[in-house]
């Protein structure tokens, strides 16, 4: 697949157009990030995002032991 792409460098960062074999009219951007995702072939109809499914940050991870008041030490 071919693409034209404008790019045009702002205060705040890039923007431009992206045109593609395919499309009709040129598809604007605000940033790298809309960009790149103008450059992603479509997903198929009726698929879903499958991929890599993540887990939360604190995963696999247990809450600590409470001692006891004086440090889990005894009197003797």
């Amino acid at each position: 697949m071919r693409y034209v792409i404008e790019v045009y460098r702002e205060h705040d960062g890039v923007c431009g157009s992206v045109a593609a074999e395919s499309c009709e009219s040129p598809r604007p951007f605000h940033g790298w990030l809309e960009l790149l995702a103008l450059l992603e072939p479509p997903l198929p109809e009726g698929a879903g995002r499958e991929g890599p499914q993540h887990e939360s940050p604190d995963a696999g991870w247990t809450t600590p032991r409470q001692e006891p008041p004086g440090g889990g030490l005894t009197a003797l």
